[in-house]
């Protein structure tokens, strides 16, 4: 596949080791928006749902590179839309109206769905994983007493795998059947981790997540059997011997027979495994990953005038831009009133119009944001305008035109995607590093 352009970034995502119990990616966030008293209810309404769509792009933000979440925005938004449905949850914790009922502050807390978000950004062609996508094994432990429990967990992770663009491995023919447990917070002895290390490494896999059990079956006083059973997962990278991440999940089954009642116990988590499991393999592959753009993004030289900002704003604006990936030094021709600029960016003029006037600035105790006043070619001018004031120079309404973005297709016969448009970004999975 050839490739016009080439990224390589170290540590796109933080690699997450699961703490015990961990169901889902929670995250806690603060808003402000504008509100309108006339219409009270409705102007609530509407502020939580523009916290949805914030909440999701932040959760991004926290995930991906900003090489990421900054140039490819509306791809990703395109992509997500709607936002619901990859929220687990979304609650608004408290909301706050300033005195004079014109901005309103929702305090927002939800979990977020990464293995969905994953799916869909494959789907809609801004994420690949390449003609060579990573092989995932998933194995469950012997302990699993009804081959059929196994085989239904396993068909549910390898859907979900599929979806997003891996490649999933069989494990059906394995030779040697694994049985030691994998202890939570503990991790597995040179043995234990040698037995599963062959297993993947036998059938080419890259990533590895072992699924293990231990269920405590008794009758039931009113008839009938309870199972109080653990399901502990651990996620590995074999061919380089790490461990990328431990959980534990528990649930309570209840039925006719001990079979029946761990069944219905696994029915129950087996979403959360799913869920849970693949998310925290999806950062472990980003973290393993190179980024290699598949479509030119070609820099620009641009001046930036920020008008009535101090040196801390100013500062604070420099670093979202380098954080959206567009290089930002201060230029000449400063004075008390303007700062000067000079960007290095792959956004074009609709693209810095539409960034700058989603920006807000938090400095203290006042929330600034940085409507767009006036541009012309290469150049383009911001006011830092503090929440409640009066604009010193009125926002423009009507953004730059909009220039069509180069298109990069290859012949269908092309593996990993099925042919057609060529995804955004790939992720290549670099070369496992050996313990030593």
């Amino acid at each position: 596949m050839t490739k016009t352009a080439t990224a390589v970034l170290t540590g796109i995502l933080l690699i997450t080791c699961a703490s015990a119990g961990a169901r889902a990616d929670t995250l806690r966030k603060r808003y402000t928006f504008t509100y309108d008293r006339a219409t009270r209810k409705a102007s609530s309404m509407i502020a939580a749902k523009r916290a949805r769509k914030q909440f999701l792009r932040d959760f991004l933000a926290a995930k991906f590179s900003p090489e990421i979440t900054g140039k490819l925005a509306e791809e990703i938004d395109t992509a997500l839309d709607p936002p619901d449905q990859y929220l687990n949850s979304f609650n608004v914790v408290s909301e706050r109206v300033n005195d004079d009922e014109t901005q309103v502050t929702l305090t927002v807390e939800g979990d977020v769905d990464l293995a969905a978000m994953v799916s869909a950004l494959v789907q809609n062609k801004v994420l690949s994983f390449g003609k060579e996508a990573p092989k995932v094994m998933v194995l469950p432990s012997s302990r699993f007493e009804d081959p059929k429990s196994a085989k239904t967990l396993r068909a549910l992770m390898f859907d979900k795998i599929k979806q997003s663009g891996l490649r999933p491995v069989a494990y059906e023919g394995a030779t040697q059947s694994i049985s030691f447990k994998i202890r939570t917070k503990v991790t597995p002895t040179e043995i234990e981790r040698k037995a599963m290390i062959r297993e993947a490494t036998q059938y080419g896999a890259d990533y590895l997540i072992y699924i293990d059990t231990e269920a405590e079956t008794k009758p039931f006083s009113q008839g009938g059997y309870i199972s109080d059973a653990n399901f502990t997962y651990t996620i590995l990278r074999p061919n380089a011997q790490l461990i990328l991440g431990e959980s534990i999940v528990s649930e309570r089954g209840s039925g006719s027979s001990p079979m029946l009642a761990f069944d219905r116990a696994l029915d129950s988590v087996a979403p959360v495994i799913a869920q849970t499991a693949i998310g925290q393999l999806f950062e472990a592959i980003y973290t393993d990953s190179d980024v290699i753009y598949d479509t030119p993004q070609l820099k620009q030289e641009k001046t930036l005038v920020v008008h009535w900002a101090d040196a801390k704003l100013v500062q604070a604006i420099a670093q979202r831009l380098q954080d959206a990936g567009t290089r930002a030094t201060l230029g000449t021709g400063m004075s008390d009133v303007a700062s000067r600029l000079k960007l290095d960016t792959g956004m074009d003029d609709f693209e810095l119009y539409e960034w700058f006037n989603g920006q807000t600035f938090t400095m203290g105790s006042k929330i600034f944001k940085t409507p767009v006043v006036a541009y012309s070619e290469n150049v383009i001018e911001v006011e830092a305008l503090a929440a409640g004031s009066v604009p010193r120079k009125p926002a423009l309404a009507k953004a730059p035109p909009r220039r069509a973005k180069p298109s990069v297709t290859r012949p269908s016969s092309a593996g990993d995607m099925g042919g057609g448009q060529i995804a955004r970004v790939t992720l290549k999975l670099r070369p496992p590093q050996f313990n030593k």
